[in-house]
């Protein structure tokens, strides 16, 4: 018995997707950033999560499956560490730009005095060089190789007497729909977080401004916000850690409102679950054939905010986001379409 490549290379990328933007914490995320030990820490942990959503492969076909799970693990850590050290770099070279130019905060939807397009850059790299590596691994393993016998018979006796082609065409259907449901809810998030939010990090005493308006903390000696506590700034770009989080907390006295209450905070999560809405429907336009209705998700949006569009700076930003949302629904979108066809041909 064989089985479907097809389904197969679904089914290995659903599993990549999962280990990256559904099992993957936030602590694993901050520690794989991080330095020493505790980058190799937060790295052997995402490897361990990439194996063992693989096991099925190993189980279904034998050792050939179990070195595909073991290199795809391996190849998941340095892909992985590669993107944290160039994301770094870019994001050194981006502050030390904005400090040569004495830019001041700005507010929280603004593109920032430290953009730059580089970090969202390596994140799509590093999701397309997962998915290479996917399908280089997977074309070691010969297209209809032979499934174990164990394996045959369980899919076996946990499918009875169901009709085949109806339990392939309903697994196809769900794991192609997993798929664009976590890339358009997580995934696509953390790309268009990543994509808007301004670098910021601490260097030494002089402390640069964060991604919420009025949240700022100057160097002492400048002005009123002198007296204010100091905030250890760190870049947090990565899976699950799509913008920038403060090591320690600003008292409420310097703040003004704690982060369930703050308006900055508040519309930063409204404006991200409409983004959410807007893929999810873009999606469904596009696998039923819809695809004019698409432009009426995008007025409307964008009549919401039509008066804030006469800012520039705000426009810019508003625009980068909307449309790298939009891209990545029709994209996905296009190639989960593309992708249901040939299971279910």
């Amino acid at each position: 018995m064989t089985a479907d490549p097809i389904l197969v290379v679904a089914w290995l990328v659903l599993a990549h997707l999962v280990a990256d933007f559904v099992l993957q914490s936030g602590a694993i995320a901050r520690d794989k950033a991080g330095h020493g030990r505790t980058a190799a820490g937060g790295l052997l942990a995402h490897g361990l999560i990439v194996g063992v959503c693989v096991i099925p492969v190993g189980l279904a076909f034998g050792p050939v499956g179990w070195w595909y799970a073991g290199a795809s693990a391996v190849s998941h850590v340095v892909v992985d560490r590669a993107k944290v050290i160039l994301t770094r770099r870019a994001a050194s070279a981006a502050l030390r730009e904005a400090h040569d130019r004495h830019e001041g905060p700005q507010p929280i939807e603004h593109l920032g005095r430290a953009w730059t397009p580089v970090p969202a850059a390596l994140f799509l790299a590093d999701q397309a060089a997962h998915l290479a590596l996917v399908g280089v691994l997977w074309a070691t393993i010969p297209p209809f190789a032979s499934l174990e016998p164990a394996w045959v018979d369980t899919v076996n006796w946990v499918l009875g007497s169901n009709d085949r082609v109806a339990v392939h065409q309903i697994v196809s259907g769900l794991v192609v729909g997993l798929s664009l449901l976590i890339v358009n809810v997580r995934a696509a998030s953390l790309f268009v977080s990543i994509l808007v939010r301004p670098v910021e990090a601490g260097e030494g005493g002089e402390h640069r401004w964060g991604g919420r308006a009025g949240s700022a903390v100057a160097p002492a000696g400048r002005g009123e916000a002198a007296s204010a506590p100091p905030r250890a700034w760190s870049i947090r770009i990565g899976p699950l850690e799509g913008r920038l989080r403060a090591e320690t907390e600003v008292p409420q006295s310097v703040v003004g409102s704690s982060p369930l209450t703050d308006p900055a905070e508040i519309g930063a999560r409204v404006g991200s679950t409409i983004g959410v809405l807007e893929r999810l429907l873009v999606v469904v336009f596009v696998l039923t054939g819809s695809d004019v209705a698409i432009g009426f998700v995008v007025a409307a949006k964008t009549l919401a905010r039509f008066r804030q569009l006469d800012d520039r700076a705000f426009a810019e930003y508003y625009l980068l986001g909307t449309l790298a949302s939009v891209s990545v629904a029709i994209i996905t979108a296009l190639a989960g379409r593309a992708a249901l066809s040939t299971l279910l041909e």
